[in-house]
């Protein structure tokens, strides 16, 4: 059975026209802790029916923001927001390994900078309603946790 180019293009159509992928939009913004730009961290943006998006947090800006690919933004609609910031691991490298003495701290993911709720969408009460165009939204996280 032979098919004919309008079925070809059909089809082509329907694969490239109905991804199921939500409509996306460009956020940029901010991220303060008790007021102050947060140094460091990572963003999630989770909505129901829609694939979580991820940013970075640099000098208290909110930057690289992604779904699918670099720079394509996060699905329009109501999302819950989670924050993560550590500093930086300490070094399991130590000058003189048989002394027996090793730095303090986590060699693993470095000391939290914000209070352990903010990492979880269900608990830091952080929220964020993404609309088409350009969004720009301020979190603005407290050193003593989500207000409840």
């Amino acid at each position: 059975m032979r098919i004919g180019i309008p079925y070809t293009v059909v089809a082509l159509a329907l694969l490239v026209g109905c991804s199921g992928q939500p409509k996306h939009a460009e956020v940029k913004g901010t991220v303060t802790l008790d007021g102050k730009p947060l140094a460091t961290g990572t963003i999630t943006f989770e909505m129901k029916g829609a694939r979580p998006a991820t940013a970075t947090i640099v000098n208290g800006e909110i930057i690289d923001v992604m779904t699918y690919a670099p720079g394509d933004g996060v699905a329009i609609g109501d999302h819950r927001v989670a924050v993560a910031a550590n500093e930086l691991p300490v070094s399991a490298v130590v000058p003189n390994p048989g002394e027996g003495k090793l730095p303090k701290g986590d060699y693993m993911s470095g000391k939290s900078l914000i209070p352990a709720a903010y990492n979880n969408p269900e608990t830091s009460g952080l929220t964020a309603t993404i609309k088409p165009g350009e969004n720009t939204i301020e979190l603005k996280l407290l050193s003593t946790g989500p207000a409840k």
